[in-house]
């Protein structure tokens, strides 16, 4: 297809190299700092980090509404006439995003924008941009590059490690029992992505350093991963050297190309400095 333009919220976490290899363009969602409303992307997520310092209360994120994504689609649409337009979105089940694009879409009545469900949060969306862009490139027209992109989307495979869960806690996601009880023993529970939603699953004992490698093992003996391509990402705090390695580990395994880009305000607020997760397809 000619003439396509990708689009997603910075929820998604593009680096700059997925923007450059999709010519993304990206809504900001919001963060709200005390009484502050601030735009995802316009400051550094270490403001997360000392503001719970700070009040011991985790800053809270905001959706795109809908005539902010009014706003968007009709600039783009003033800049590009001609083009179809495809919005992969934040997830239906952990934000109000996707509804309000819907929103949106009712009432600029475009039909060609075209609102796809990632039913995933950060890495797992820009591993699915890039997937799209590739499909975009190469499909007929828009109904088979829509139907070739929601395949993809059933077989992102995501999970996510928090180093504490002190950001889950405090944002009443987790009980008190259940924080201190994880402190003590040094627990880390694992996030998966399931369905759209963040699930927790198997629990890990031991400093980063040491699960980091379990967590990356368990991750390719559960999956039967294509190797195309793999999304590391990180939050502030995590090793960089310690990601280095387990990139250099899932290129021995046989992975083609590795992306390794930190998280952004908005996953921060939930995962706390420190965390990582890891993004792929599974095989057909």
């Amino acid at each position: 297809m000619e003439n396509v333009v990708l689009t997603t919220e910075s929820g998604s976490d593009p680096s700059g190299e997925v923007i450059r290899e999709t010519n993304l363009q990206v809504i900001p969602m919001g963060v709200v700092i005390g009484n502050e409303l601030k735009k995802d992307g316009s400051f550094p997520v270490t403001e997360v980090f000392e503001e719970y310092r700070r009040t011991k209360k985790v800053p809270t994120t905001s959706a795109v509404n809908p005539q902010e994504y009014v706003r968007f689609f009709r600039d783009l649409r003033r800049e590009r006439p001609e083009a179809e337009i495809f919005h992969i979105s934040y997830t239906s089940k952990a934000s109000s995003t996707y509804g309000n694009a819907r929103m949106a879409l009712n009432e600029l009545g475009d039909d060609r924008i075209h609102l796809i469900d990632s039913e995933n949060v950060s890495g797992g969306i820009s591993l699915l941009l890039l997937k799209a862009a590739e499909i975009l490139r190469e499909a007929p027209d828009w109904e088979t590059a829509a139907e070739q992109i929601r395949r993809y989307v059933k077989r992102a495979r995501v999970v996510f490690l928090p180093d504490t869960l002190e950001y889950l806690k405090a944002g009443g996601r987790v009980s008190n029992a259940a924080y201190l009880g994880a402190s003590l023993l040094n627990i880390k529970p694992l996030i998966r992505i399931e369905d759209g939603e963040l699930k927790a699953s198997k629990k890990y004992r031991g400093s980063m350093e040491k699960v980091a490698f379990q967590v990356l093992d368990d991750y390719f003996r559960e999956f039967r991963l294509e190797r195309e391509r793999l999304i590391l990402f990180y939050v502030e705090g995590f090793s960089l050297d310690l990601l280095e390695q387990m990139k250099g580990e899932a290129l021995r395994r046989g992975v083609q190309k590795v992306y390794t880009f930190p998280i952004g305000c908005v996953i921060s607020c939930h995962g706390g400095p420190g965390a990582f997760g890891i993004a792929g397809f599974e095989e057909e």
